[in-house]
């Protein structure tokens, strides 16, 4: 699975609507944000990474919030529809056979592993998160559709099933969001239990399992 740096320059490349000087103010910005943190990230510091003019900047975006918030972050979510199982978009006919158990043991690995590697890529969406109330519900909203779309049917499928506790969705899978980025920001801070990583992903699904047992 490609970095999250690799799939947003894909993204930005591929946009014709954009000019190589707003290609390379937005591929500045991501790394810059990611590496300093957005509060201590300057457009004088994205425009000599850009090698534009920091006039550049203001004239294309506006402001760093918006270059942020109308820019970046949106493409980032396009970015995280690689999260979505490409065997459960394809065989969506035999999701009947799957169960709970399964699923977290096919889709956690490979996410953990992919957050994991972009954890500095993450910490943008959860310092704003955290600390920006007024941008809160701005930041929710760039959650793939298709992520939650795909993620709303397979909890249904579960709870007929009877495999998990008839809860709202968005309650479930704030609970799961919650716990994998907990374990994911342990893990990448050095606060494993053990030295095997898979021993700690399947404690993390039998936790998941468990809680969520009806």
């Amino acid at each position: 699975m490609d970095s999250v740096f690799e799939i947003f320059k894909h993204k930005i490349q591929n946009n014709e609507k954009l000019t190589p000087k707003m290609q390379a103010i937005l591929s500045a910005s991501l790394e810059l944000f990611a590496e300093k943190g957005y509060s201590n990230t300057s457009t004088k510091d994205i425009a000599r990474l850009a090698d534009v003019a920091e006039g550049t900047i203001f004239k294309h975006f506006g402001s760093k919030e918006n270059l942020l918030y109308a820019s970046i972050l949106p493409i980032l979510s396009k970015s995280l529809e690689v999260l979505i199982p490409a065997e459960l978009q394809k065989n969506k006919e035999n999701m009947a056979d799957l169960s709970f158990h399964n699923f977290l043991h096919h889709v956690l690995p490979d996410r953990i592993d992919f957050a994991g590697n972009n954890i500095k890529i993450w910490k943008i969406f959860l310092t704003e998160y955290l600390y920006q109330e007024n941008m809160r519900d701005n930041l929710l909203t760039l959650i793939p559709g298709a992520l939650f779309q795909e993620i709303n049917q397979l909890l249904n499928l579960f709870k007929q099933k009877q495999e998990i506790v008839d809860w709202p969705n968005e309650e479930i899978i704030r609970l799961i969001i919650s716990t994998v980025a907990g374990f994911v920001v342990a893990k990448s801070m050095g606060l494993s239990s053990t030295a095997d990583a898979n021993v700690e992903t399947d404690h993390l699904i039998l936790f998941l399992e468990k809680g969520l047992q009806p």
